[in-house]
């Protein structure tokens, strides 16, 4: 089974605030969804290990791809990465100038990363900002999300995930129809300019010349809030199950569910290949069981995963038959199948469209020919 990547008849959301997104009682945040953000997102999780998930991505995936650029002039690759992530209406470039710098803080920076995107998402951020903006949220936040147990071990977290998370640069185009649309005003651009804590308060500033509506606004899905609780292996799978259940509204509609496949997983989760070690049951099947279990655990019936394989299986069988299936309750239910319906109420438009044009089309061709037609009798009768 293959995770495709086509953005097409998604339903748009242009109102960054959605339902649940504000809400302290909902069970979920509103998370960016967009190609470009996505692109950042897992170029930054893989920073450790890209080109082993660029293979795999090419393997899993209808429509994506990931090409590495030379390393600058005075960097050598081991420390510099710029790669290009291609999928059917996207080209985005992102440039890591110390690999080193990201695998090391990547522990705590993808969680502290999540959130400056889910606080993104409640900006209302114009086209073309005049001057700087910033995002803010207190510290206790990843207390009381369980991602620490203290406000100091919150603010250590924070002041390693900084210095990365204000190193990502990127560039990149957005195909809108016939139209194709800059991410950032004057090529390769960092993302996030500074970022510090004051007072308990974390606070996070944007870059201007970046389009923030085109790079992460332009898409949502949502993310659990028991993600900042969970191990990194369950965390990533539980916000790359979100990602994908975005572009899996059809199954959801009609079934309530999805599948991911186990080689997915082993994407996702960076594990060995299943060639390369001596151990595949420790190393490949034990940490996807248990990072699957784990989810289910912490969803208590609003998501419920059910691994399907064949217990007598090899490593092989295991990952290229095996999959998660994906069941969807409750909130999470009612939030995708609203999504479902604006997709299928989108694509039922556009074909009634199309069908209203080819009619029209064809009356026109058969009275163009009714004309023909009678002119050439008239010529008939004439000689």
């Amino acid at each position: 089974m293959k995770e495709t990547d086509n953005d097409e008849n998604l339903p748009a959301v242009n109102n960054t605030r959605e339902v649940g997104d504000t809400d302290k009682n909902s069970k979920f945040f509103s998370f960016p969804n967009s190609p470009a953000s996505n692109t950042m997102f897992n170029v930054v999780s893989h920073a450790g290990n890209l080109e082993t998930f660029a293979n795999r991505l090419e393997q899993n995936s209808h429509s994506s791809q990931l090409d590495f650029f030379t390393p600058p002039e005075g960097t050598t690759k081991e420390l510099s990465q710029r790669v290009k992530y291609t999928t059917d209406n996207t080209e985005t470039v992102i440039h890591l100038d110390n690999v080193d710098f990201f695998t090391k803080a990547n522990k705590p920076l993808k969680k502290i990363l999540t959130y400056t995107l889910i606080n993104l998402s409640r900006k209302n951020i114009s086209e073309n900002l005049i001057q700087d903006i910033s995002i803010k949220f207190p510290l206790t936040d990843f207390v009381e999300l369980g991602s620490y147990k203290t406000l100091r071990s919150a603010r250590q977290a924070f002041n390693e995930a900084k210095g990365p998370l204000t190193s990502i640069k990127i560039e990149g185009v957005v195909r809108d129809k016939k139209d194709m649309k800059q991410i950032t005003d004057t090529g390769i651009e960092v993302l996030f300019t500074g970022a510090h804590v004051k007072n308990g308060i974390a606070e996070i500033f944007l870059n201007r010349r970046i389009n923030w509506e085109l790079f992460a606004l332009q898409y949502f899905s949502i993310i659990p809030k028991t993600y900042f609780s969970l191990s990194d292996n369950a965390a990533d799978i539980l916000l790359n199950t979100f990602m994908l259940a975005r572009k899996r509204l059809n199954d959801i509609d009609k079934k309530q569910s999805f599948n991911i496949s186990f080689k997915t997983l082993q994407q996702i989760l960076d594990l060995p290949d299943e060639n390369q070690t001596k151990n595949p049951g420790r190393d490949i099947r034990e940490p996807i069981l248990n990072a699957l279990n784990e989810v289910t655990k912490a969803e208590n019936g609003d998501l419920v995963i059910t691994p399907v394989y064949n217990v007598n299986a090899n490593i092989i069988e295991f990952l290229e038959e095996g999959y998660a299936n994906i069941q969807l309750h409750n909130e999470y239910l009612e939030y995708f199948e609203s999504l479902a319906h604006t997709k299928r109420t989108k694509i039922e438009a556009t074909q009634k469209k199309r069908a209203e044009i080819a009619e029209k089309a064809k009356v026109k061709a058969l009275s163009k020919k009714i004309e023909q037609d009678e002119s050439s009798k008239k010529g008939k009768k004439k000689e």
